[in-house]
């Protein structure tokens, strides 16, 4: 019986450190499991501290590089624009000082061209006085002597038609006195006809004018002459013209009232 009983014990003895022996196993197993889960742990988290460290370092040195490229890219457009609105300034203060300078030469040009043509003009205008008024003398000169020419003709043909009247009247000695005082002048009278006609046929151009108060033009001398006086419308060239129309067209008016 106690040799029996001994054998169980053996064996309940031999189970027991079986088990003990599994547990410690399983106790060994875990704890070196757990070691190495938490050295697992411990080297990811350190890892991904260390690459959150260095992704937030390239993000910072990204953020750094690029505000400096935007602040340099801002400084060179400023730059740019401020060298852009002073030549742009330079070029439009140049074009308005040459467009001053332009307007400045062409109003000399213009005020230089315009006292010229206005001296031109008078110059020409003197010159043409002269001329007109050298025209005007000549022909009253050469009128002048043709109406002396005529007088004297008109005088000598008056003489020489007056002596048959003095011829005629010394038979009549009573009647010599009255006689032969009327006779001349008669003789003249009738002698003086012809002359003053002559002379009209050779000065007398036109006839009456169109219509009264119009003056006559001396187309040759550029004078016009009023109605009453001597060269109205005795000229070898002229016509008739309103006082108006033959200033407009640019003659002008006698120096003698009475021409």
């Amino acid at each position: 019986m106690k040799s029996h009983r001994l054998l169980i014990l053996a064996i309940v003895g031999l189970i027991v450190l079986l088990g003990a022996g599994q547990a410690m196993g399983q106790t060994t197993s875990s704890s070196s499991s757990d070691t190495s889960t938490s050295t697992t742990k411990k080297a990811a988290k350190k890892t991904k501290d260390t690459t959150e460290k260095a992704a937030d370092a390239t993000a910072d040195t990204t953020k750094k590089a690029a505000k400096t490229t935007k602040d340099t890219t801002v400084k060179a457009a400023d730059a740019t624009a401020d060298t852009t609105k002073k030549a742009a300034k330079k070029t439009k203060e140049g074009a308005e000082k040459a467009t001053d300078a332009t307007v400045d030469t062409t109003k000399k040009a213009a005020s230089t061209t315009a006292d010229t043509t206005t001296k031109a003009a008078k110059e020409t205008k003197k010159g043409a006085v002269k001329a007109t008024d050298a025209t005007v003398d000549t022909t009253k000169k050469a009128a002048d002597a043709t109406a002396d020419t005529t007088k004297k003709t008109a005088k000598k043909v008056t003489g020489d038609s007056s002596k048959p009247a003095d011829t005629s009247s010394k038979p009549a000695a009573a009647t010599s006195s009255t006689a032969s005082t009327p006779a001349p002048a008669a003789t003249s009278t009738t002698a003086a006809k012809p002359a003053s006609t002559k002379a009209a046929t050779t000065t007398a151009s036109a006839g009456p004018p169109p219509q009264a108060g119009m003056v006559w033009v001396n187309t040759d001398s550029g004078v016009y002459h009023k109605q009453g006086s001597r060269w109205y419308g005795k000229t070898k060239q002229g016509k008739y013209m309103t006082e108006a129309d033959a200033q407009k067209a640019g003659y002008k008016p006698a120096k003698s009232a009475s021409d």
